[in-house]
């Protein structure tokens, strides 16, 4: 998946060696297979709003970051989250998003934005964004305090709730591209794809709690001058 001439996308599927003691949870390995294992940027991701940018490669406590920097490799890691990609008109940054129900709750891919705003000066209007695989609507079942907790902070996310025996259906894809697109980023392609429908393709966390994770990658190679 190739958005810009100069920015590739990259997201793994499941490790054909599933027997193996990490079961996908490390990226180094696959990163040194593309060349980029050290120039690899990491997120310890706790499920926050938090965005950080960056400079360097490493480790950083955050569920977001961006970089105006040529070269990083920045990654997110998901079983079922939403993973969401970022870059400019430009080419100049790109960035990544871990958005679960709480990010998605808290409007991280909001924050996002109004980050890169106040810290890179690149309005919102500038941004396109990808959505990577994650669960979909039709698998997505979660309960009561959940719909309150998101209704309670966020009236209309509502509309991205269906009610079903069991509680209710979450669409966590739709609802970060209602904030997106309110805000004037532009989509690109996305994958439509459910991690839980497809696990066979990916890791999906609902279907196997302890197995591994997916991992999605955005980088730009140079400049377009």
């Amino acid at each position: 998946m190739r958005p810009e001439k100069h920015i590739d996308l990259y997201f793994t599927t499941r490790s054909p060696a599933d027997g193996d003691s990490d079961h996908n949870l490390r990226l180094d390995k696959q990163a040194d297979v593309l060349g980029m294992s050290s120039n690899l940027v990491v997120m310890n991701q706790t499920h926050s709003a938090k965005i950080e940018q960056v400079s360097e490669p490493g480790e950083i406590d955050a569920d977001g970051c961006f970089s105006i920097e040529s070269g990083l490799a920045l990654s997110v890691r998901v079983a079922d989250c939403v993973p969401v990609f970022f870059w400019d008109d430009d080419a100049t940054l790109t960035g990544v998003v871990h958005a679960g129900w709480r990010g998605t709750m808290a409007k991280i891919a909001l924050r996002f934005t109004d980050k890169v705003q106040h810290q890179a000066g690149i309005e919102s209007h500038s941004l396109h964004y990808s959505l990577g695989p994650s669960i979909g609507k039709c698998c997505y079942n979660v309960g009561e305090d959940v719909f309150k907790a998101f209704s309670e902070t966020w009236p209309n996310s509502r509309d991205f709730f269906t009610r079903c025996r069991k509680g209710f259906f979450l669409d966590l894809r739709a609802a970060n591209r209602f904030l997106l697109n309110a805000a004037g980023a532009k989509e690109g392609g996305s994958l439509e794809l459910c991690t839980c429908c497809e696990r066979r393709r990916f890791y999906s966390y609902r279907v196997e709690p302890g197995r591994g994770r997916n991992w999605g990658v955005i980088i730009r190679h140079g400049s377009q001058s």
